[in-house]
């Protein structure tokens, strides 16, 4: 009688183990699934590094000279005089700490060529083609226009206050069916790793659901893209997925990673 009670302590003992075990790499493996695809993670400063319901609330106050620099802007409205380029003109200002997100202008061609020319740059804009020369870049400038006079898309000048010339590009395509936009940027190399770019796409976060009223916001990248990755971190994207072989570059199938951003997830609504 004692030893069958002995034996059946050892089984109950062992059974128990059993389960605390397996409820510990259920709680191991549902964390690690939700920190890499779901939740985020967050890095020492506590800036979100991939998820949407832990975006870190920024105000977006722009400096005495951003505010000057859009006053004046107020006072010379632009005027175009090409009519192909007359859609570029439905950006409206918008300033942020450092920066004057203005329409893209006739004048900036040079400026758009110049960012075109670099093959860094254009590698990293998934579906760009290479190489770019004057007559693709003015091209691609009249499509632009276009598309912002039908109301399919919304592109910005990156440009400082004190030098109005164009930096870089940011700009949305837009699916009003859906309520829905796809964001995308570039940025010329002398002005990275400043926080511009990060500057830039936090202001149009908030355009996207405070002005358009939009539901979604998408976005993505080449996988070998990592400062592009970094902005989107900060921005409090959620990385939905990565597909493989999604892009071909040079001869070369790059995989791709795909974020959003929800009108529910976004807290300064």
């Amino acid at each position: 009688m004692i030893r069958v009670d002995k034996k059946f302590r050892q089984r109950r003992w062992i059974a128990i183990g059993v389960t605390l075990l397996g409820l510990g790499l259920w709680g191991v493996l549902k964390h690690t699934y939700c920190k890499q695809f779901r939740c985020g993670t967050q890095d020492s400063s506590g800036v979100s590094t991939g998820g949407a319901s832990k975006i870190k609330n920024y105000e977006l106050r722009p400096s005495p000279e951003v505010l000057k620099a859009l006053e004046e802007r107020k006072k010379h409205p632009l005027k175009v005089k090409n009519s192909d380029f007359r859609g570029l003109s439905s950006a409206p200002d918008l300033g942020t700490e450092r920066l004057i997100l203005r329409a893209i202008e006739e004048r900036d061609l040079d400026d758009l060529m110049k960012s075109f020319s670099d093959y860094d740059t254009v590698y990293m804009l998934a579906f760009m083609p290479w190489p770019f020369d004057r007559n693709r870049t003015l091209t691609y400038m009249k499509n632009l226009s276009w598309n912002m006079d039908h109301g399919n898309s919304l592109y910005w000048a990156i440009t400082l206050p004190e030098k109005d010339s164009m930096m870089g590009v940011i700009g949305l395509t837009l699916e009003h069916e859906h309520d829905r936009a796809e964001l995308h940027y570039w940025l010329e190399k002398e002005y990275r790793n400043r926080g511009y770019m990060t500057e830039a796409a936090k202001r149009i976060v908030d355009y996207v659901f405070k002005d358009l009223n939009m539901n979604r916001l998408d976005v993505n990248h080449l996988n070998v893209n990592l400062g592009s990755q970094r902005v989107l971190e900060k921005c409090g994207f959620t990385l939905e997925c990565e597909k493989e072989g999604f892009c071909k570059k040079e001869g070369k199938y790059e995989n791709m990673k795909f974020y959003r951003i929800l009108r529910r997830e976004y807290p300064r609504i």
